[in-house]
This record gives structure tokens, sequence and C-alpha cells, in this order.
């Protein structure tokens, strides 16, 4: 009991919540599983709160002019998506925060939780994509998933922490939503939209006038999708 006690306060004093981003849930009883706010991540290794092994995720896809800095790294919290990403729940899910070195948030903390495989793997790709283009500006995103996924308002999607919406790098450089297709960047999004695929989505739902491609049985254009990409990875059960 006593080492059970030692361990959670460790972990309670790990915990560097971003954005005055508090832990969801907190002071649910009945051994309520709460959601985990992602640890600071100005270190190039962010420790695991649970002692668990962190996730190592590498998508170097262009090689960078200068030298790559150190593979990301996220806390493996053991997050879970069950269910579907259109009737699914999500289980430990972790928070992307309001704004880092290569991307900026344009939705509410309650729409920035995902798993915390997603996150490492959104956050690598994020990377490699700005060190290969170091014109471009940070990356906008959009929603991801509720701190306990579910219907999400907008979506029939977005439930298990599993999607995540991109928008378009803009001509202008400005950090906002394409307003229509004139505003996209092409060359930038298909470099993005491409790189997301070589790190391994499952899906890319590029909108149809924007002229993006790809493996036709993954990037696949369909209707409201002309400010961003739909990005969704494959569910893998711990």
């Amino acid at each position: 009991m006593m080492g059970r006690r030692m361990r959670r306060a460790r972990q309670i004093a790990a915990v560097a919540v971003l954005g005055g981003l508090a832990l969801a849930g907190a002071g649910c009883g009945d051994g309520a599983v709460q959601p985990v706010a992602l640890l600071q991540m100005t270190q190039p290794t962010v420790a695991s709160q649970s002692g668990a092994a962190p996730l190592r995720v590498r998508a170097s896809l262009t090689a960078a002019a200068a030298p790559a800095p150190p593979p990301v790294v996220v806390a493996q919290v053991g997050s879970l998506a069950p269910g579907t990403p259109n009737d699914g729940r999500l289980v430990n899910g972790v928070a992307l925060p309001a704004a880092g070195p290569d991307w900026i948030s344009l939705k509410p903390p309650s729409s920035r939780w995902t798993t915390d495989r997603m996150l490492a793997y959104l956050l690598a790709v994020l990377r490699d994509y700005r060190l290969a283009n170091p014109g471009a500006p940070q990356v906008m995103i959009g929603d991801l998933s509720l701190p306990f996924g579910g219907p999400m308002a907008g979506h029939v999607s977005h439930q298990n922490g599993l999607d995540v919406d991109v928008y378009y790098p803009r001509v202008d450089r400005a950090p906002r939503a394409p307003g229509r297709v004139a505003d996209v960047d092409r060359a930038l999004a298909q470099d993005l939209v491409s790189r997301f695929v070589a790190a391994g989505a499952q899906f890319a739902f590029v909108g149809r006038r924007v002229g993006l491609g790809g493996p036709p049985a993954i990037v696949q254009a369909i209707a409201h999708h002309d400010d961003h990409v739909h990005v969704r990875i494959a569910n893998a059960r711990r």
C-alpha cells in the first residue's frame, strides 16, 4: 500500500500542465479513469508519468539541411481507443498543447485530446515537415477528440482519439485556416499530406478541389475538406 501511495505521489509531482489545462475529471471517485494532460515538452525527452518506457516515433522522411534533432518522444500513458472513429471513446487520453514550435491549435482545450501514439505521430510529422521547409509557417491544427471521446459536434468521426484535422498552409502565411481554395499553398499542402502518408496514415481525407493526391487507398478526396486534411491512424490495441 505504501509503495502504491509513493508511486502515485511521484506521478502527481511529475505533471507539468500546459496553458492552465487541468486534469479533466479530477476528483471523480469510483476509480474513474481520467485523461492525462501532456507533460511539458520544452525538452527533447518527455518523462513518462506511468514509469513505462517512452514512446519513440521517428518520422524523418526528408533529410533536412541542418543536423536532425533527437526523435520526438511523448509520454506513453497507456492510451486506448475503444470502438471505432465513428462510434468510440478515448481512455487515458493526452492533450495537444495550444501551441508549440511547429504548430498552433485553432480549437479550445476540450477538442485537443488524443492517444499518446497519435500525439507522437502528429508531432513527429509536423517537425519533419518544418525541418524540410524552413520557410513554412507553423501548421494550424483543428479538432482531435474530446477528453473521453464520443460524439463531437460537427463531426461524424473523431470519437476515439485517432483522427486529427490539419489545415493546409496558406500562400500568405497567415495563422488561420484557408478561407478558399485559392488561399492554399498547394506545394506545401501536398508535402504535408505526403509526409502523413509516408509516416503511416491509414487515411488522409482531402478536398475535391485542392488538387492533392497520393496512394488512392489512403488519400481520398471528399466533400468539405478544401481547407484541411483529415488524418487517421489505425487502431493499435495494447
